[in-house]
Order: structure tokens, then C-alpha cells, then sequence
């Protein structure tokens, strides 16, 4: 009979949550100074942990964009969305992915961090937009195109291009006037019966295309 290993493991506890705390405060620094004023010794000092404490969790800072990036998509549309769309009905299915996007784009922590892009030195531009596009459209969008790879297989719907189908559904939200005034800043700020309503009727128009 095997004896049980006893022994106690040594060093602290991990702390479960501080890796989302970490994030949260990342992207509220990136937010509000930009990704290049913001410095790893910040993110410690705001949370009064230590290095170790973040560097065990994080390489460096583009690690952590892309970690602010999918986290906030995430909260708007978690990877279980993208699981029960197949038990939906195809329009119950598209409405909770295009509300879903909408509430993301919106959103005050993204609109900062597209102006904070947008702001962006010319000679880094190139490298965050590469990090935040890899880390939230491609991801989304990756995961549209599985779902209608699903219908064309299932004969509910004709999606022979994939991927540029959902290149389209992305842009009918954003570049809708809400997510335009959202991001620049521009009233009337969009209530929630105008997304809504929004979100319906591109969501048929876009499945009368591809019956």
C-alpha cells in the first residue's frame, strides 16, 4: 500500500485571481496613458504586488495587451457563445454574436484603447494594431467562420467563402453609425432599443443573403 505524501508544500499559495487583476489594471493604465507611457514597474507599484508576481504570469508588456484585448472580448462574448450557437436557431444564434460585437465596440474600455491606437506613434502603430487584431478580430472573426462552416454543412444556410462572410457580418457592425459615434466620441449615444433593433435587421438582411 502506497503511503500518502504528507509533506507540505512549501512557498505561499497562489493566488488565483491576481492574474485578472493584473489585467484589469492593464488595461485601465493602457487606457488612460497609452501602451508605451505605461510601464511594467507601474502595473506592480498600482497593485502592490511584486515583480515575480508578474513577470511569473507575464513575459513582458505585449504579452499583456494581447491578454487585455482578449480579455475584454471575452466578458462581451465568451467562448461558451460561440459553443451553444449550434443549439440555436440560426437568427437567435447571429443576434447574440452581433449584439454581443456591439456591446464590445461601444464599450468605453475600447473605444479608449482604438483612440489610444489611433494616437499612436507612427513607428509602433504598426506593431500594437498587429497585436490587437490578432487578439480580438482574428479571433472573433475565426470563430464566426467555424460557426458557418457549421451551417453550410448542415444545409441550413450557403456560406461557400467562410471567412469573408464573416469578414462582412464584422462590418455591418462596425461600421454602423452607433459604433462610428461610439468610438469618435459623437452624440446621441445610442440606447439600448436602438442596438436592438439594429442588431435584428442586419441580422435578417445578412441571413436573406446566404439562404
Amino acid at each position: 500500500m502506497k503511503l500518502k505524501n504528507t509533506k507540505a508544500k512549501r512557498g505561499r499559495p497562489v493566488n488565483e485571481g491576481l492574474r485578472d487583476d493584473i489585467v484589469c489594471m492593464a488595461g485601465k493604465l493602457f487606457g488612460e496613458a497609452g501602451f508605451y507611457a505605461t510601464t511594467m514597474e507601474q502595473i506592480v507599484k498600482s497593485l502592490k504586488i511584486s515583480k515575480l508576481s508578474l513577470y511569473s504570469r507575464f513575459a513582458g508588456k505585449e504579452d499583456l495587451f494581447q491578454a487585455v484585448i482578449q480579455g475584454k472580448c471575452e466578458s462581451y462574448m465568451p467562448g461558451k457563445l460561440f459553443e451553444d450557437l449550434v443549439n440555436l436557431p440560426i437568427e437567435e444564434a447571429l443576434y447574440q454574436v452581433a449584439i454581443g460585437l456591439m456591446n464590445l465596440l461601444t464599450s468605453e474600455d475600447v473605444t479608449k484603447m482604438e483612440r489610444m491606437l489611433a494616437g499612436a506613434d507612427a513607428s509602433s502603430r504598426e506593431t500594437l494594431l498587429t497585436l490587437f487584431y490578432q487578439s480580438g478580430p482574428a479571433r472573433f472573426k475565426s470563430k464566426l467562420a467555424a460557426y458557418f462552416v457549421h451551417l453550410h454543412d448542415k444545409k441550413e444556410a450557403v456560406f461557400p467563402h467562410p471567412e469573408r462572410a464573416a469578414d462582412m457580418f464584422s462590418a455591418l457592425i462596425k461600421g454602423s453609425g452607433i459604433c462610428m459615434r461610439a468610438q469618435m466620441g459623437i452624440p446621441p449615444v445610442a440606447t439600448e432599443a436602438d442596438k436592438v433593433a439594429y442588431c435584428r435587421e442586419i441580422v435578417s438582411v445578412f441571413i436573406a443573403g446566404h439562404r
